[in-house]
C-alpha cells in the first residue's frame, strides 16, 4: 500500500464574515483513496469552520465521522461538513444525525438539478458551491509546503500562496 502524501499546513485565515483572524498549523495527508479535489474542499471547509475552537478535520482515520465537524462541550457533533455531493438517501440519513449538515461542493449543476426538488424537506441542510476552475487551480498548485493565506467574505473566498492568487464566488444553493 502506498503511503499518504504528507503536508505541513500553515493556513492564515481571515474570516471577515465571522470577524475572526487566526492561523492554523497542523500536519495532514492526502490519502491514497482521496482525490485532490476532495482534499482541497476539505481544507477549505476546515478554514470556513475554524473560527470555532471546536473544529476538527477528518484525516480519513475515522470513517464514521464527517470531513470537518464542530463539537459541543459533551463531544457531540453539532455541525457536520462533507466536502462532496452526496446521494439523496445519504443526505436524509445524515440530516437526522446532526443538528446542521453542510455540503461544500465543486460546481455540479447536474447533481443539484437532480436532487434540489427533493431536498426541500431537509430543514437543517446548507449546500455551498465553489467554482470548478478555483478548485482545479488549487488542486494543481498543491506542494509539500501548504502555506495559504485565505480570506473568507460573505460570498467570496480567496487563497494566495507564495506564487499565485486564486479567488472564487461562493454560492449558497440551499
Amino acid at each position: 500500500m502506498a503511503k499518504p502524501f504528507v503536508f505541513k499546513a500553515r493556513l492564515n485565515v481571515a474570516d471577515l464574515y465571522h470577524h475572526a483572524n487566526h492561523q492554523e498549523v497542523f500536519t495532514t495527508a492526502l490519502q491514497k483513496a482521496e482525490t485532490l479535489e476532495h482534499f482541497v474542499l476539505k481544507l477549505l471547509g476546515y478554514c470556513a469552520l475554524s473560527y470555532e475552537q471546536s473544529a476538527h478535520m477528518n484525516n480519513m482515520a475515522e470513517k464514521q465521522k464527517p470531513d470537518v465537524w464542530l463539537e459541543d462541550e459533551q463531544g457531540y457533533i453539532t455541525v457536520a461538513l462533507y466536502a462532496c455531493p452526496l446521494e439523496l438517501e445519504e443526505i436524509v440519513r445524515l440530516s437526522k444525525q446532526f443538528q446542521k449538515l453542510v455540503l461544500l461542493i465543486k460546481e455540479d449543476p447536474e447533481w443539484f438539478e437532480a436532487v434540489k426538488e427533493r431536498l426541500s424537506y431537509v430543514e437543517n441542510l446548507s449546500i455551498f458551491e465553489l467554482e470548478s476552475d478555483f478548485i482545479n487551480s488549487l488542486s494543481s498548485a498543491l506542494s509539500r509546503s501548504l502555506h495559504w493565506d485565505i480570506v473568507i467574505e460573505q460570498n467570496q473566498i480567496s487563497v494566495s500562496d507564495k506564487f499565485e492568487y486564486y479567488e472564487t464566488h461562493a454560492s449558497k444553493l440551499i
